[in-house]
């Protein structure tokens, strides 16, 4: 008998100590280490879509995330952007600016191209190394955002297995036989699902 309440407090803790972890609140840092994305199945009513989390975040970073609930992890991520877009135009414009125009401000192709090759092409290279930069910050904000998704996806199930109590109550009308004929019998059935 003792080994039996055992057992039962043992499965009694070890389900709370689990349930424990799953709260309302809980942010993408740490549900990540609790969640695998891998594991994760689409199933009908998740409020997330990592393809279009996928989609948003590649055009414009932290725009998944920030969709997904992960407000600061997205402004962050989207202010990395803006950073990175910004060199991007900077460096663009500086090239442009050693490139030479006629008045009209069209280039002038009669002369030679660059009023500083050195400078316009040191400005290029950084361009396109920023360019560079961006398409895999894209890529690496659209992968994040598919595994916010996915992962917020399935702490939302969770949540809905804690707060989700079912409570229904079923009448009946039946007949209870006697000695020389039926009564009617009125009754009610509670039923709680958790």
């Amino acid at each position: 008998m003792r080994r039996f309440l055992l057992i039962i407090a043992v499965a009694t803790l070890s389900s709370s100590a689990l349930s424990a972890q799953i709260v309302p609140g809980i942010e993408y840092s740490d549900l990540k280490y609790i969640y695998n994305a891998r594991e994760y199945k689409k199933m009908p009513g998740d409020p997330y879509s990592p393809f279009l989390s996928a989609v948003g975040s590649f055009f414009i970073p932290g725009l998944g995330q920030f969709c997904c609930g992960e407000k600061g992890r997205g402004l962050g991520m989207f202010a990395a952007g803006v950073a990175i877009d910004g060199a991007f135009i900077f460096c663009g414009s500086q090239f442009v600016y050693y490139l030479n125009s006629d008045s009209n401000g069209l280039i002038d192709l009669n002369g030679d191209l660059f009023t500083d090759f050195n400078e316009a092409a040191k400005w290029a290279g950084a361009a396109f190394t920023l360019g560079g930069i961006a398409l895999a910050y894209g890529i690496f904000c659209s992968i994040d955002a598919v595994s916010v998704a996915k992962v917020r996806n399935m702490y939302w199930r969770d949540l809905q297995k804690l707060t989700n109590v079912q409570l229904e109550v079923h009448p009946s009308l039946g007949f209870a036989p006697n000695a020389n004929n039926a009564t009617p019998v009125a009754g009610m059935a509670l039923s709680v699902k958790f």
